[in-house]
């Protein structure tokens, strides 16, 4: 083993599986670490409320995948990913709430949980995946993930909707 592989964890060590509700606790630990540092407008109320949006269910191209560490059983990632039609008949996968454990960022979960995630979604007929990246995004997250393939090709204006309006 090289010196840098040390710091990664093997790929066998994590299984991929789907969302369970036994799961809640763990994934939003997770989104808590991750809103922490980037504020990325978590709503516990409402996490909890769409727990049932994360389960897999046949007729929908939607699916929460679970990364978790083999040896101990932990909840190290997640990611919720879709398959949508668009205006032009083409199927695009986007990932969301993608998100990996503070202490196992850096090990590449979140890369074996994005490959799946890709098979996945070829398998439903996407010909392209997005992934949302707040515009304020650590460079290096964004260096991380065009290390797998991403690229930039939009921007997107958000505008929040107020009583005012």
């Amino acid at each position: 083993m090289q010196e840098d592989d040390e710091k990664y964890v093997d790929k066998h060590e994590i299984i991929i599986r789907n969302y369970r509700t036994s799961d809640y606790q763990a994934t939003l630990e997770i989104l808590r670490q991750l809103h922490n540092t980037y504020d990325i407008g978590l709503n516990e109320q409402k996490w909890k409320e769409s727990s049932g949006l994360r389960q897999f269910k046949p007729n929908l191209k939607r699916i929460t995948l679970i990364a978790e560490y083999k040896p101990n059983g932990e909840v190290v990632g997640m990611g919720m990913l879709e398959a949508v039609k668009n205006s032009l008949g083409r199927y695009i996968g986007y990932l969301d709430n993608w998100a990996t454990k503070k202490e196992y960022i850096g090990k590449r979960v979140g890369e074996i949980l994005a490959k799946r995630a890709i098979y996945i979604l070829k398998s439903w007929g996407c010909e392209s995946v997005r992934i949302n990246i707040g515009y304020n995004a650590d460079k290096k997250l964004i260096n991380v993930i065009g290390k797998v393939g991403f690229n930039p090709i939009l921007i997107v204006l958000e505008k929040k909707i107020t009583d005012e309006d």
